[in-house]
């Protein structure tokens, strides 16, 4: 079995797997399937988002952690993420998911 285990982008502390996760949201972004997974670092108090792409026309995945993220950027991306019904589909039309679909990661995460 695969070891999921995150690291915190700031200070490196292990911030376990996905059980530890804050939220995660499947989105679809210009064609791609993306799932950004959000963890919160309780020893230095930053996000790092874990996301996997899985690109339409190629079908070839990428996994990689963006952060960090600060406390307060990140607890409200967790509470929109939490406004969501059923933030694992990617079919979803609420708002949250039509909002953060035009997010690009450099910006919004």
């Amino acid at each position: 079995m695969a070891d999921w285990s995150m690291k915190c982008k700031q200070c490196g502390a292990d911030l376990g797997g996905f059980e530890n996760a804050k939220a995660s949201i499947c989105l679809r972004v210009r064609g791609d399937e993306e799932t950004r997974t959000y963890f919160l670092c309780t020893a230095c108090d930053v996000y790092t988002a874990w996301v996997w792409i899985e690109e339409f026309f190629t079908d070839k995945d990428s996994l990689f952690a963006v952060g960090p993220i600060s406390r307060e950027q990140g607890d409200a991306i967790v509470a929109k993420i939490r406004k969501c019904p059923v933030p694992g589909l990617i079919s979803c039309r609420c708002p949250t998911h039509q909002e953060m679909s035009g997010w690009p990661l450099a910006s919004g995460l």
